[in-house]
């Protein structure tokens, strides 16, 4: 990849790099950002987790995996209809984390000689679940933001399923509020334990 940025940045190409451009965005700056990306005129490379975003500027898709990498010349849906997998859905994603998250160990009371390294090793496994949780939440509330950024959506929608949405959608800030505060308390857990461990 230096390699690549180095070219980049020798020749100065008509090309744009962005990572995960919306990130702490609200919606009017998301939806301006995506009107502004569609009139550049050069090449644009991003990564990005908004399903919205991504579905409404990408034309060319690379998923980059331990096994290798996959470029396909069109736009996100029709990736998705040809490999059958749509990494940026939130509820499949959620649940395909349920399926291979390994079973915790915990011990029924905490050992007579200060075992340490289980409760290190609990600790984690809940920091990567409560990291997941968290990211999943997120996710959810930038797909419903996308979903009202919509043109006519409000105009066009039942009421019971804007409040519906709009219920949701505070739901899911009240997880990631609570989740932040749990992970927080899990840095600080992990942190003291490996001290404990490697010293």
């Amino acid at each position: 990849s230096r390699l690549v940025f180095t070219r980049l940045g020798i020749e100065r190409p008509n090309v744009l790099v962005l990572d995960e451009p919306t990130n702490h965005l609200d919606l009017e700056s998301i939806e301006a950002l995506v009107e502004g990306l569609k009139t550049y005129a050069g090449t644009l490379v991003f990564v990005s987790h908004d399903r919205w975003f991504v579905s409404q500027l990408a034309t060319r898709i690379l998923e980059i995996r331990a096994d290798g990498i996959t470029d396909y010349p069109g736009r996100y849906e029709e990736y998705v209809h040809a490999c059958g997998d749509d990494h940026l859905d939130v509820d499949r994603v959620v649940l395909k984390a349920k399926k291979e998250r390994r079973p915790k160990v915990v011990p029924a009371r905490r050992p007579a000689n200060g075992n340490r390294k289980v409760e290190l090793r609990n600790a984690r496994e809940r920091l990567e679940t409560v990291t997941a949780k968290m990211e999943a939440a997120e996710s959810r509330v930038a797909a419903i933001d996308a979903t009202f950024c919509e043109p006519d959506y409000f105009a066009q929608t039942p009421g019971d399923e804007v409040r519906g949405l709009e219920g949701e959608r505070a739901r899911c800030q009240g997880d990631v509020a609570n989740l932040v505060a749990e992970w927080e308390k899990l840095e600080v857990t992990i942190a003291k334990l490996e001290q404990e461990v490697d010293g």
